[in-house]
């Protein structure tokens, strides 16, 4: 029996809604991955390292709803070859924006280790353009080792949920993911983050 038009509305209203929320998880990643870079650098300080905990918290949210609505998608009965190929594209995309959010934060995690926020929140990393030399190292292991920072524990946290909503992913649906291609050649158009995820999945692409 071919599927009502009611359940093609929803169908194509639930791929909608996840490649929307799929931009939208890309742009917080994107900039979650700007802030990151900023770390221990002349522009870090406690207002950066509090935006990149808002940013992440901004991703891991969209993570959850995304995931969520896509697993309902791929485990309900397909309205169309159509609807369920674009559900599949928009997991392996989702997987590999998510592995790329994983590296940003095991990435900020080890720069909030080297350079820790002393001194009233003044940038760990000196340029020199002030005229002021580097941090007097004299003190900085006071209390026998140098002090962590709050923000580390909670980086171990966001690391290990977004490790779990992988291993969630990976378990929760059977999509081989030799069985998608890009649709667009390497490096033409697309914001596509670099090329660490582009193993799994290109920026755009289908289904085989």
């Amino acid at each position: 029996m071919a599927p009502g038009r009611a359940d093609v509305c929803r169908a194509r209203g639930a791929a909608g809604t996840c490649a929307a929320t799929q931009a939208a998880l890309c742009k917080a990643t994107a900039g979650h991955r700007q802030l990151v870079l900023q770390l221990g650098g002349s522009a870090d300080g406690p207002r950066l390292r509090e935006e990149r905990r808002r940013r992440s918290a901004e991703a891991r949210e969209l993570s959850t709803g995304l995931r969520k609505a896509l697993l309902a998608g791929l485990r309900q009965a397909p309205v169309s070859p159509e609807e369920q190929r674009e559900l599949e594209r928009l997991w392996v995309l989702f997987l590999s924006a998510l592995e790329l959010f994983l590296q940003d934060l095991h990435r900020a995690h080890h720069l909030c280790q080297l350079f820790s926020l002393q001194g009233g929140g003044t940038a760990p990393l000196r340029t020199g353009l002030g005229g002021r030399g580097p941090p007097s190292r004299k003190g900085s292991r006071r209390g026998g080792g140098p002090a962590q920072p709050p923000t580390t524990l909670c980086l171990e946290e966001e690391i290990e949920q977004v490790r779990a909503t992988l291993a969630e992913m990976e378990s929760g649906a059977n999509i081989p993911l030799w069985t998608v291609e890009p649709t667009q050649p390497g490096g033409t158009g697309g914001t596509a983050a670099p090329t660490a995820g582009t193993a799994r999945a290109g920026h755009c692409c289908r289904v085989l």
